[in-house]
């Protein structure tokens, strides 16, 4: 079944603004916590249920890679909104450049998330609500990516099936 080229731009479209919101909530719950010790975010279930352990956390800033001194070390979640906002404008066209360009954003941050799963997870022990609608969200594009680059490639394929078939009868 082949879904339309639309479809999965519109579905591209709303999922990235899912991930949006999420990122944007993430950076206002960041901000609280730095500012009000005694802030309680919404997320913040239980003990292992938790925002503030992961968002506390040295891993919070620069992808948990960079150190202070780096151009890098800004939260994670300032990340998350330039690239969804980016992924939301990419989506808007079905060229193969820009396809391509999500398709590679959209694997990295997906490495991204194996990533801060694996730290959640193991290092902190934690479960992050916000951060797993992250995951999701970065899992459910993937998805909607692959499919918009095969029609992206069977629209080319296509084409060049046409121009050959013409040049045949000509």
């Amino acid at each position: 079944m082949k879904v339309k080229t639309g479809v999965l731009n519109t579905f591209l479209t709303i999922s990235c603004f899912t991930g949006l919101g999420l990122s944007i909530y993430a950076y206002y719950i960041g901000l609280n916590l730095e500012v009000n010790k005694n802030y309680q975010p919404l997320c913040d279930i239980n003990e292992r249920i938790s925002c503030t352990k992961p968002f506390k956390s040295k891993y919070a800033k620069g992808l948990g890679l960079f150190t202070e001194d780096s151009i890098f070390y800004k939260s994670n979640s300032l990340f998350g909104i330039f690239f969804y906002s980016l992924l939301t404008i990419l989506a808007q066209s079905s060229t193969r450049f820009t396809t391509s360009i999500s398709f590679v954003l959209i694997a990295l941050s997906n490495f991204c998330s194996l990533w801060f799963a694996y730290i959640l997870y193991y290092v902190l022990y934690d479960l992050c609500m916000v951060c797993v609608g992250t995951y999701l969200v970065n899992f459910f594009n993937l998805i909607l990516v692959h499919f918009k680059m095969r029609n992206t490639m069977d629209h080319i394929l296509d084409e060049s099936r046409r121009k050959k078939k013409k040049e045949k009868h000509n």
